[in-house]
């Protein structure tokens, strides 16, 4: 059978107890177990130690009074010693009872307590620590050299060529034509990422696509870049039919290439498949285990979008803006030499965004907070006038409007 240690108390939690132990021990026993709701044990060790103090005082006044008579009128004495002995007893007795309840109150409250719960400051400690190792652990900045970066993947491509690995451009034009190529659609990302995690996670798929050539007039050999990303396993990359079509005059021999962020440079094998109406086109490379970005189609005016390309050489540059515009457009059509013959293409689905990018830039995923693709970097416009009189001048102001090709023509191919 049970003992009710309380009646209509609540249970008994940690702080009680441990204030039930201070002041049983430290102040005046059986005042923390009546505190504790330990009632009787409270009374009983509360009416000893009082009764002990009572003696100890008793005792005290007999020997002070004992004391004066004998200085004063040369009294004999009367031992009362038992008198503070029974009390120093009666109180010690006092404090051990109320150690016993305390310690009982203790257990009591321990077991009181939810098994998981932890002390409160254990609990604020354990968190301090999490947050502060959170904070040590974050990701390690990135920082990009562009001089370094383009002497390692001209020499890994120095490499690859020499060793027989490279095809050629001319190669590779000639497959540039419509067709399509089954690639496995992947799960859309719904999380959405803060700006540096998801440009973090947009650099593990995002490419230096471009052509490695022979300089007809310093006989050296450079990179030229442009960008794609990986939207398949097995290295299926996509990016812009004009980077691969296009041609440098004078350029006798030249190669396309594709490199990661770390300078790691891949052979770009075949031309899966293209669309040249759209401008946009898949490739295979000689590599595996990059990770693929999701396609998602349905993007709308206002949501945010983020572009990650190589404007102008300086690679893997982040970029913030959102869609402004939804537009169809037709373009003059495009040779397998990229250029013009008068024709028009179909409608095409553009988004116009404002997140910023420039020559070389062509082929780079545009893609919405989750690191979902919603479009791909295709050219930009200029909205301002040239000057009355002079229309060969440079348009005044200068306004880029920035077309990406909506992922629903990719999804096309």
């Amino acid at each position: 059978m049970l003992m009710r240690t309380s009646l209509g108390a609540k249970p008994l939690n940690s702080t009680t107890a441990r204030n039930c132990l201070l002041v049983n021990q430290c102040a005046t026993p059986g005042l923390g177990s009546l505190m504790a709701g330990r009632r009787a044990a409270g009374i009983g060790q509360l009416l000893l130690a009082v009764a002990g103090f009572v003696m100890v005082v008793g005792w005290s006044v007999q020997q002070a009074i004992q004391t004066y008579n004998q200085i004063v009128n040369d009294a004999g004495t009367q031992s009362v010693v038992w008198l503070g002995e029974a009390g120093a007893a009666a109180f010690i007795a006092a404090w051990l009872w109320s150690l016993v309840t305390s310690l009982s109150v203790l257990r009591e409250a321990r077991a009181n307590e939810p098994k998981s719960a932890a002390p409160p400051l254990l609990a604020l400690v354990l968190g301090a620590v999490l947050v502060t190792s959170g904070a040590v652990a974050q990701a390690p900045r990135f920082i990009i050299d562009d001089e370094g970066y383009v002497d390692k993947v001209t020499d890994a491509s120095a490499k690859l060529l020499k060793d027989g690995k490279l095809k050629s451009l001319d190669s590779l034009r000639g497959q540039v034509h419509t067709g399509s190529f089954p690639v496995k659609p992947l799960t859309l990302c719904r999380q959405k990422l803060a700006p540096p995690d998801l440009c973090d996670r947009l650099r593990q798929s995002t490419l230096a696509v471009g052509s490695y050539y022979k300089c007809p007039d310093c006989g050296e050999w450079h990179f030229n870049s442009s960008t794609g990303f990986v939207v398949g396993e097995g290295g299926v990359v996509c990016t812009c039919c004009h980077v691969v079509q296009a041609e440098d005059e004078g350029v006798k021999e030249s190669y396309l290439i594709a490199a990661d962020d770390t300078g790691r440079v891949f052979p770009v094998q075949s031309v899966l498949a293209a669309d040249t109406e759209s401008d946009t086109c898949l490739v295979k490379i000689d590599a595996s285990g990059l990770k693929p970005l999701p396609l998602r189609s349905g993007a709308r005016t206002g949501e945010p979008a983020y572009c990650l390309s190589h404007p102008g050489g300086y690679f893997f540059m982040f970029t913030q803006g959102m869609v402004a515009r939804l537009n169809r457009k037709r373009n003059e059509v495009l040779d397998e030499h990229g250029h013009t013959n008068g024709l028009l293409t179909r409608p095409i689905l553009f988004l116009n965004v404002t997140a910023e990018f420039a020559p070389g830039s062509s082929g780079a995923p545009v893609a919405d907070e989750a690191g979902n693709v919603i479009g791909q970097v295709a050219s930009i416009a200029d909205a301002g006038e040239p000057p009355i009189g002079n229309t060969n001048a440079p348009p005044s102001p200068s306004v880029p409007v920035r077309f990406c090709t909506a992922t629903e023509e990719i999804l096309r191919l």
